[in-house]
């Protein structure tokens, strides 16, 4: 068999997983040579009676012998059984570089000509077949190809947000001192641009929403979120957003609370702002906005959710984050529940693993990409 190409395309600066390909390429040579010996027992029974009965040529223009069980009379040859029991051989040469290669199961299918499910496919068979040749894992865990949709031993990724839960002390506060905004009655504030305690409720006006007060002293009007970050705040969003304190002390991505409020991540990015704001006005030694961590980005520990890597997100833009390991956008996306009413993160949360930007090629002998792959939107 013809040697994989494993040589860094030019210009590239990267390493492919060299290890891997020599390992699977000699394995593969073994399969397809046309020397007959040694010969494998039979697939059927297992009997070590074995003749050869000739050879049969094969996709990618090799010659395999073909064997007989004198036991049980059974055909076949070194391949059945394996990943090359099929039509991949004729394709096996551009195929094996692309297993070390983080790429999603659409662009290799593009690459292949094969839909990206049997991609997927293939993949789990080829790293079923490597832990048949090494049960330690070692090889298996090299494959790239797929990302952690073509898995065979599925795992958890272990994120940093795992068990983070809602700060009760910052929900609490916020939600009273929110609430207060709002009140239809009660005493008279003070005087919210000269702090005079001389004040006193105006007569209810359809006009107003909210109870007005003037002040005697300066004489100016005002109400209770006058000098607040929710001043001239239309009340269609004032409702929605008392709901959102809750999340204020999550770790979560905008885009994530943006879908559970079906609203745009830029508006939670503002309505995230105006909270921390007012929690320094509340408490100006900052002790209550430091609770607020809702628009969290990546670290350098924070794995992918899709290539499971560390380390290797960076911006696109202004908000986009993208993996330049699989080139997918970049998801912070957590899963929560609800537990004795506290929201609390349990995990990460994939959505599909297939979507997402692919990152240029680093073999040689391939096609350039027909198109980009469709993005989604990052967290």
């Amino acid at each position: 068999m013809k040697p994989v190409s494993n040589q860094d395309s030019k210009g590239r600066g990267r390493v492919k997983d060299r290890e891997l390909i020599a390992f699977l390429d000699l394995r593969i040579a073994a399969l397809v040579s046309s020397d007959p010996e040694p010969r494998p027992p039979c697939v059927r029974c297992a009997g070590t009676s074995i003749v050869i009965d000739g050879y049969r040529p094969r996709l990618g223009g090799y010659r395999l012998p073909v064997y007989r069980c004198s036991a049980c009379g059974k055909k076949y040859t070194r391949l059945q059984g394996t990943p090359l029991d099929g039509r991949l051989l004729g394709q096996i040469e551009r195929f094996v570089p692309l297993l070390p290669q983080p790429l999603n199961c659409t662009e290799a299918g593009h690459l292949l000509g094969k839909l990206p499910v049997h991609v997927s496919e293939l993949v789990k068979t080829f790293r079923g077949w490597l832990l048949e040749l090494d049960p330690a894992g070692k090889w298996e865990a090299r494959v790239r190809l797929g990302g952690r949709r073509a898995e065979v031993r599925p795992t958890s990724l272990a994120v940093a947000e795992t068990g983070a839960a809602e700060d009760l002390t910052l929900t609490r506060r916020l939600t009273s001192e929110y609430d207060d905004l709002y009140v239809k009655g009660g005493p008279a504030p003070r005087c919210a641009y000269c702090d005079s305690r001389d004040t006193y409720e105006m007569a209810p006006h359809p006009s107003r929403r909210l109870p007005a007060f003037e002040c005697r002293t300066c004489h100016r009007v005002f109400n209770r979120r006058t000098g607040t970050p929710f001043s001239k705040t239309y009340m269609i969003s004032a409702r929605r957003f008392r709901p959102l304190i809750r999340y204020l002390s999550l770790p979560l991505p905008y885009a994530q609370v943006a879908d559970i409020f079906e609203t745009d991540e830029t508006h939670i990015r503002i309505w995230r702002d105006k909270f921390a704001r007012w929690a320094d006005q509340l408490e100006p030694d900052g002790n209550l906005s430091v609770r607020v961590r809702l628009g969290t980005t990546p670290t350098r520990d924070t794995p992918c959710l899709f290539c499971g890597r560390t380390g290797t997100a960076r911006r696109n833009g202004q908000r986009v984050w993208h993996c330049i390991g699989c080139g997918r956008l970049f998801s912070m996306r957590r899963a929560l529940v609800e537990r004795t009413g506290r929201l609390e993160i349990i995990g990460a949360e994939v959505e599909d693993p297939d979507d997402g930007i692919t990152p240029e090629l680093d073999f040689d002998g391939l096609a350039n990409r027909d198109a980009a792959c469709p993005g989604q939107r990052g967290g």
